[in-house]
């Protein structure tokens, strides 16, 4: 399997957290509230390395296009660290971009085009704001796309095609952000109808929505659930998420699951006065699953599930060899 880090393409990722935010330089959450600031590399190198102690080995980095997303900084902070770095490319909610925002006026092959483009050739380090490109050797292993509350949003139908088209075209998943955990369904229904299959999706945020019901029934099509909430108990207890894992491993379901924190905030890194920090996945919540005999659901959660999930894939869905671009890289090493 090959999965594509912003230092090149790996065969292994090993222990992944599935959904976080390591730098978040600028656009729309920064403006709205400084506690979404992520700009300091110091800072980043000091709340992976604790982690890497304890196993960490590999992050998808989950800020999109707008978000002040910059691939240098992730590739530097892998360079120091040796973590890998999957990054992504695409959208967060459409609210969330202006009026006059291209997002909103490009045809949808076009945006296509974009999208190749940054997995390809490499990410823009201004995040596609033009007119100019600085095209980084950092290419995108994903694209992401964000539905509203109980809504799929404004042009997201549109963008669906795009962002579908461009993942069928380079082999790379389709990642989400599932407002309140909800829309999980319906977006596999429009990404289905474009050719994307269910194991190429991860729904993020889906353990907001903790109904056991609805989460084993996206399970059951295919789809990896992103968990990505442990530790941030202002939206529900550790306990909670332990109840829905044994619920998805009881229905054999548990090669589904993926692990992340979400940790987008100032105000949860140690290394800038808060936490949990990223540490709190590996040293509190994973022992919480191993106290409840669901020791090898977390491993699997967290090694052979991320690497099926973010692994390239070619044409018929069949797993496919690194193409033309920056070296391949072992895991535990790093290129310049």
């Amino acid at each position: 399997m090959t999965v594509r880090t912003v230092l090149g393409d790996v065969e292994e990722l090993g222990v992944t957290y599935a959904h976080e935010h390591l730098f978040m330089t600028g656009g729309w959450p920064v403006r709205e509230e400084p506690d979404y600031r992520l700009d300091s590399l110091d800072a980043a190198v000091a709340e992976v390395s604790a982690a890497r102690r304890l196993g960490l080995s590999a992050v998808v980095e989950m800020t999109p296009l707008g978000f002040g997303r910059s691939p240098s900084l992730m590739r530097e902070l892998a360079e120091r660290t040796g973590l890998h770095v999957v990054a992504v490319t695409g959208f967060h909610k459409s609210r969330y971009y202006a009026d006059d925002h291209w997002l909103h006026r490009y045809a949808a092959d076009e945006i296509t085009e974009l999208l190749v483009s940054e997995i390809e050739l490499g990410m823009d380090e201004y995040g596609l704001v033009g007119p100019l490109v600085r095209r980084s050797p950092a290419r995108a292993g994903a694209i992401k796309i964000a539905t509203g509350y109980h809504a799929l949003g404004r042009g997201v139908g549109r963008l669906v095609g795009a962002v579908a088209a461009a993942a069928l075209a380079t082999g790379v998943p389709v990642v989400s952000h599932c407002d309140k955990g909800t829309m999980g369904h319906e977006l596999l229904d429009a990404l289905a109808a474009e050719g994307v299959a269910a194991d190429r999706v991860v729904l993020g945020h889906i353990d907001h929505n903790p109904d056991a019901g609805y989460l084993v029934s996206l399970a059951e099509r295919g789809a990896y659930l992103a968990f990505d909430r442990p530790g941030r108990i202002k939206y529900g207890t550790d306990q909670e998420i332990v109840a829905l894992v044994a619920e998805l491993a009881g229905h054999g379901l548990g090669d589904r699951l993926l692990f992340g924190m979400d940790l987008a905030r100032r105000s949860y890194w140690p290394s800038l006065g808060g936490g949990p920090g990223l540490t709190y996945l590996l040293e509190r919540f994973v022992p919480r699953l191993e106290a409840a005999g669901l020791g090898e659901v977390a491993a699997a959660a967290l090694t052979g599930n991320p690497g099926a999930a973010f692994a390239l894939r070619g044409a018929g869905g069949r797993l496919r060899e690194s193409p033309a671009g920056p070296p391949r890289v072992r895991p535990g090493s790093s290129t310049g």
